[in-house]
This record gives C-alpha cells, sequence and structure tokens, in this order.
C-alpha cells in the first residue's frame, strides 16, 4: 500500500475515533442533564406549586375562621343526622393537588394533578380517576425515580408501618405502609377503585429502566388523620366516555370505567397506557427532536468552517453559547421519548 492509501485509512481511522469520542461526550452529558438539570426544572417548578398550594391552604384556613364565631351563647344541641362530607372536584391538571410527606425517605413534594409527562416533570403526579387524597377509596400518585428531583428515587425502602402524609385543603390524611411489590407494566389492577382508604404509590422498576413497575401500598390510619371525604357519586355514563388523545402510536387502549360506580375498575379518564408507558411516550416530540438536531448540526459545521479562517479556539468559543442552547432543547425532546415515570 502506498503513502496515499495510508494517510487515507489513518484518515477514515482518525474521523471515526473523533466522531464516538463526541459521542460519548454527548452521552455523558445527556447524562449529567437527566440527573442533575431536570431536576433543576422540577425545583423551580416546586418552588412554583410551593407558592401555590400555600396560598390556597392560607385561603382554607381563613375561611373557616370567618365563618367561626368568636364567643358563642350556650344553646341546645338537638341531635340532627347529617351525611358524610363528599369530596370536591378534583383541580386543573397540572395544579398543586397535595403535599405528600414520607419521612423514612426524606420525600417533601407538592403532587399535581395528572400523570402526563408535563405533570410529572413538576412533581409527583395525582392518577384522575383515582381518589383524592383524603377521599375514601384508592388514592394513586405516580413519580419518577432517577429524574425530576427522582421523588421517588427510594420508595423501594419502605417498609410495613412507615408513614406517609398526605395534605390537602381538606386536612391532613395519614397512611401507614402495608406492602411493596413489582408488577408488569400492564398490571392496571393495582389502581383499581376500593371501598376502604388506600394509598397506591408507582414508578418505574428496576431504576433506569421502564421494564417493570413498583408498587408500594398503603392503609388509612384514621387515628391520626382528619376525619376522611366519602367519594363523589355519579350516575354511570350512558355513553362511551371520550378518550384523552394518546401520546403513544396506535391506539389507545383504556380501562372503561362500566356498571355502578363502586365496581373495582379504574376511574373515568385514566389511561391504562399512562401507567404501562413504553420506551416511546410522547411522539410529538419528534419534529422538535429533528427541528433541534438540524440546528445542532449547522452550529457545529458553521464552527468548524469559522475554524478554517479565523483561530480554532476562537471558533469554538463563538459556537459554544448557540450549541450549548440547542443542545438543553435537543435533550428536553429526547427527554419526551423517555417513560414518564423513569
Amino acid at each position: 500500500m502506498d503513502d496515499t492509501g495510508r494517510r487515507g485509512w489513518r484518515w477514515w481511522v482518525g474521523r471515526a475515533g473523533r466522531v464516538l469520542i463526541a459521542t460519548g461526550i454527548l452521552v455523558l452529558l445527556f447524562a449529567a442533564y437527566q440527573l442533575w438539570g431536570t431536576g433543576i426544572q422540577a425545583s423551580l417548578a416546586q418552588d412554583e406549586l410551593s407558592s401555590e398550594f400555600n396560598a390556597a391552604l392560607a385561603t382554607t384556613s381563613t375561611a373557616v375562621a370567618t365563618t367561626t364565631p368568636a364567643t358563642a351563647a350556650p344553646t341546645t344541641v338537638v341531635p340532627t343526622t347529617t351525611p358524610p362530607p363528599t369530596a370536591p372536584p378534583a383541580p386543573p391538571q397540572g395544579d398543586p393537588v397535595a403535599k405528600i410527606e414520607i419521612p423514612r425517605i426524606g420525600v417533601d413534594w407538592i403532587v399535581v394533578e395528572g400523570v402526563d409527562v408535563a405533570d410529572l416533570r413538576k412533581g409527583p403526579g395525582h392518577y384522575p380517576g383515582t381518589a383524592l387524597p383524603g377521599v375514601r377509596g384508592n388514592v394513586g400518585i405516580a413519580g419518577h425515580r432517577t429524574t425530576y428531583g427522582a421523588p421517588f428515587e427510594n420508595i423501594d425502602r419502605l417498609e410495613p408501618g412507615d408513614e406517609i402524609v398526605l395534605t390537602s385543603v381538606t386536612g391532613r390524611y395519614v397512611y401507614r405502609v402495608t406492602g411493596t411489590r413489582i408488577v408488569s407494566p400492564s398490571e392496571t389492577s393495582v389502581l383499581a377503585a376500593t371501598e376502604d382508604a388506600v394509598l397506591t404509590l408507582t414508578s418505574c422498576h428496576p431504576k433506569y429502566s421502564a421494564r417493570q413497575r413498583i408498587i408500594v401500598s398503603a392503609a388509612f390510619d384514621a387515628a391520626a388523620s382528619s376525619p376522611l371525604l366519602e367519594p363523589a357519586r355519579s350516575v354511570p355514563p350512558t355513553t362511551t366516555p371520550t378518550v384523552p388523545p394518546s401520546t403513544l402510536p396506535g391506539e389507545v387502549t383504556t380501562v372503561p370505567a362500566t356498571g355502578a360506580p363502586d365496581d373495582p375498575v379504574v376511574g373515568p379518564g385514566l389511561d391504562a397506557n399512562t401507567f404501562g408507558q413504553g420506551w416511546v411516550s410522547d411522539d410529538a416530540a419528534w419534529p422538535q427532536l429533528a427541528l433541534w438536531g438540524t440546528v445542532l448540526t449547522a452550529i457545529s459545521v458553521g464552527a468548524w468552517r469559522l475554524g478554517k479562517r479565523i483561530p480554532q479556539w476562537a471558533a469554538a468559543l463563538i459556537g459554544l453559547v448557540p450549541f450549548t442552547i440547542a443542545l438543553y432543547f435537543f435533550f428536553d425532546n429526547v427527554n419526551r421519548l423517555l417513560p414518564p415515570n423513569l
């Protein structure tokens, strides 16, 4: 082989090595974004949610105080039979619904209504269609284990008897862990309606994987809690409920709310795909991913060509800021393709 052939072979090997090095650096940067960058996003969202939640608590406390007279004259109490209080309506999706505290593993987060990708970026999410915190029934809450602050990172360390506290505008409710189990992503029965007051925490298992789900079950501790509210009863729908658009390719699979309101099924509006989410969770991210990938390529090529006219370090410095911004949005859209519970 002549010198030209040897140079050509070495040139290709050198270029391949550079590509592999660049790919490795991008993978490391994405891992850093996953572990720390998403945590910053969740922390900012939690600050805003905490302000909203505390304002709601203050408003509720003020309303109760203004309706309670400062002094009351002695009166004759006439026994009456009043129905138990019923649950208030669920807040809009993405709004704070409760505060969850788990002392054993240091959890202190605001729970939002909803378990879509955008909801779980803010913190743990309450499954629509399951009982609200403090309401008789099965309260379902999902959370990340490795990203966006990883609120449920260590739920596998919970043991029977451990305390889980849910605080909402209606009161403070204590649940005691009864057990932990691992199920398949299709096992949506863990979120089925119940007559007893229970709490179900869900997340992906094992860490860094969406292959299975870890389920932590807890029972209501009446002695340590505010009085429970009864679930609102409604007439079963006579028509097929509207199914929200799926974030997965293909047909949406839901567990319908049929029969009487007490049937042990997942509540209306809960998409079973949300619980059994696969590796592609939001296919709407693909166009944005392609866009920011193109922008990254254009910036890289532009900096390379600029490096032929000015010192390479200067060209790299000029391209650093726009490249970093484009890379952030690229990673953000890559993250949209991962399971919400990861």
